[in-house]
């Protein structure tokens, strides 16, 4: 690209955070967007509420990571803010996208979109699975309505494990405690990604001709069985306190049944194609370096 100018809408997150310091250290000019008024000797901020029009003057390119976080009990009115923040956000933005000079979009979806498919492998030719989850990922992919001379693609994101972040530092507590241990039987497979593939793999794809589905995860699947001993042996802590699968539904509903216990045997087949090497391809290797220090 020639406008090496990229907006990030969550620049405020802990993920968008760390990806405008990674874009920054790359040679790109980054303006983040935000509801309320910022400072930032690198990034430059622009306000907006995630309704009605952006403003886009410049930007090149613009990556979408908006969206209220999913891991925790899907009530009505979660689920209005759940939709809210993914599909009509995302449908405001495209239409300021549509009239404007950006040339690329990453847009923001999970691999919640292709539902529980015990082990089949899921490639990004994978069609869409079924329930709440999948279908809200295809609705908000289907709200990108952007020009064809727009390249766009759609982060399906996993688990993305780092330190700060929500996912690990729950599980850190857990473990640290020796009480952590496999949900439900442990047998249904677990898509997950270090911080630093997710953010380089973000911006590998911003940067090579890639378009469509990207699997933002690790190249190894793993068990959720497989997953917990791989976490106590690096903590060096037992694990032997399983949750079991109706206490997780009865304490988090839909999200246990859809996202903890559902398996979703993910391969990032776009990004090993084009060429993006892992840091950390394997969960042990991931450990070890969240454990460290």
């Amino acid at each position: 690209m020639k406008n090496k100018s990229v907006g990030v809408v969550g620049a405020s997150g802990w993920i968008g955070g760390r990806l405008c310091g990674a874009l920054l250290e790359k040679g790109w000019k980054v303006t983040g967007f935000s509801r309320s008024d910022r400072e930032d000797d690198e990034v430059a901020w622009r306000r907006w509420s995630g309704e009605g029009e952006i403003d886009l003057e410049g930007l090149g390119a613009v990556i979408n990571l908006a969206g209220e976080a999913i891991d925790q009990r899907w009530t009505e009115k979660r689920k209005v803010d759940f939709r809210k923040s993914r599909v009509n956000l995302t449908k405001e933005l495209s239409r300021s996208i549509s009239n404007s000079g950006v040339e690329v979009l990453l847009n923001a979806s999970a691999i919640g979109i292709y539902g529980d498919r015990g082990d089949e492998s899921l490639t990004e030719t994978a069609l869409p699975g079924e329930g709440y989850l999948a279908g809200l990922c295809r609705d908000w992919e289907g709200a990108v309505e952007v020009p064809h001379r727009v390249r766009t693609v759609f982060l399906r994101t996993g688990v993305v494990l780092g330190k700060g972040g929500r996912a690990w530092d729950k599980m850190n507590g857990i473990f640290k405690w020796g009480i952590g241990g496999k949900l439900g039987d442990g047998k249904q497979w677990m898509p997950w990604i270090h911080l630093k593939d997710e953010i380089d793999g973000m911006i590998f794809a911003l940067e090579k001709k890639i378009s469509g589905p990207v699997n933002l995860v690790a190249p190894e699947s793993v068990r959720n069985a497989d997953f917990t001993r791989a976490v106590g042996k690096a903590m060096r802590r037992p694990t032997p306190f399983p949750a079991p699968a109706f206490a997780l539904k009865l304490l988090l509903g839909d999200f246990a049944k859809e996202g903890l216990l559902a398996s979703t045997k993910v391969v990032p087949q776009v990004l090993l194609d084009a060429g993006y090497k892992f840091h950390y391809p394997t969960i042990d290797e991931a450990m070890a370096e969240l454990v460290r220090d």
